[in-house]
C-alpha cells in the first residue's frame, strides 16, 4: 500500500509538472481545397500555459517547428525537400500567437489527393515536444477551361485557367505546369466565378494570362497571372453598358463595357478584395 501511495504521489508530481510546461498547438488549413501548384497555407496557433517565457529558436540543422505530412495517395510520409527555418518565436506567460505558414516550398506537393498534417513544436530543452491536432487538406487537379502552350526561361509551359469548387463556390484559378515533366510550377486564385458569362481569356505578348469573368450579378473580376503562376493584378469592375469583353490594343489588353469598382463609404457590397473570396 505504501508503494502504491508513493507511485501515485510521483504520478501527481509528474502530471503537475506537465501541466506547468504545457503548450497547446493548434493547426488549421486556411482552406480545405487547393489547386495543384498553389501555395498551401496553414494557420498555426500556440498557447503558453506556463508562467515562464518560452523562446523557440532554430539550431543548426534543426527547426523548432516541424510538420509530418502523409497522404494515402502518395503512400507514405513526405520527406522535406528543403530544411525549413521558421522565424524565432517568443511566447510570454499566458500568451497566444497565431500566424500562417506556406508549406509548399518545403514539400513535393505535386500529386492530387487528401493530405493529413501534424505540427510538432520542439521546446528549448531540445527534448520536450508538443504536437498539434491532425489537419486535413485536399490538392485537386480542377476542371480545365482553357490552356495555352508557351515558353519561358527555357522551359515549355502549359498555362491554364481551371475551375475548382472552394467552400461551396465555383472559383477560377490560374495554373502553370512544366509541359515536359507535368510538374506544377505555380498556381493562383483568380476570381469567384458566376456562370452567367463565359470567361474571357487572353494570353498577351509577354506571356501573361488575362482573365475576365462575372463574379456576381453586379461585379466582374479581372486578373492577370504571370508565367510563374503568380497573380500580378486583380481588379473589380461594374458594368457600364454594352457588351463586356477583353480586347487587345496597341497598348495591351483592356476591358470594355466596364468601369472600375469603387468601394462605397457605406460598404454596400459583399466583398471588396481578393482575400474575401474564398477565405484564406
Amino acid at each position: 500500500m505504501k508503494h502504491i501511495t508513493t507511485l501515485l504521489t510521483l504520478l501527481l508530481v509528474l502530471l503537475a509538472g506537465q501541466a506547468l510546461a504545457q503548450v497547446d498547438v493548434r493547426l488549421d488549413p486556411v482552406r480545405r481545397d487547393f489547386l495543384l501548384g498553389e501555395s498551401v497555407a496553414l494557420k498555426i496557433t500556440l498557447v503558453n500555459h506556463t508562467d515562464q517565457t518560452i523562446k523557440l529558436t532554430n539550431t543548426p540543422g534543426r527547426s523548432w517547428l516541424n510538420f509530418n505530412i502523409s497522404s494515402r495517395e502518395v503512400g507514405n510520409s513526405l520527406t522535406p525537400k528543403a530544411t525549413p527555418r521558421y522565424p524565432d518565436l517568443t511566447l510570454s506567460p499566458g500568451a497566444t500567437r497565431s500566424y500562417q505558414l506556406d508549406i509548399k516550398p518545403f514539400y513535393n506537393l505535386n500529386r492530387s489527393g487528401t493530405y493529413k498534417v501534424v505540427a510538432t513544436v520542439r521546446m528549448p530543452d531540445m527534448r520536450t515536444t508538443y504536437s498539434s491536432n491532425r489537419a486535413t487538406f485536399t490538392l485537386a487537379s480542377g476542371g480545365s477551361i482553357k490552356t495555352f502552350k508557351t515558353q519561358a526561361r527555357g522551359q515549355r509551359l502549359q498555362m491554364s485557367v481551371k475551375i475548382l469548387n472552394v467552400g461551396g463556390k465555383d472559383s477560377l484559378f490560374g495554373q502553370v505546369i512544366n509541359a515536359d515533366s507535368q510538374v506544377p510550377i505555380g498556381a493562383c486564385y483568380l476570381a469567384q466565378f458566376l456562370n452567367f458569362m463565359e470567361p474571357r481569356i487572353v494570353l498577351d505578348n509577354a506571356q501573361n494570362l488575362h482573365v475576365l469573368c462575372q463574379s456576381t450579378p453586379e461585379y466582374f473580376t479581372y486578373s492577370i497571372m504571370n508565367t510563374k503562376g503568380g497573380r500580378s493584378q486583380y481588379k473589380l469592375f461594374r458594368r457600364s453598358g454594352g457588351p463586356v469583353d477583353l480586347i487587345s490594343t496597341g497598348k495591351g489588353i483592356r476591358t470594355i463595357g466596364l468601369v472600375p469598382y469603387v468601394k462605397s463609404k457605406k460598404g454596400d457590397d459583399q466583398y471588396h478584395s481578393a482575400t474575401d473570396r474564398p477565405s484564406r
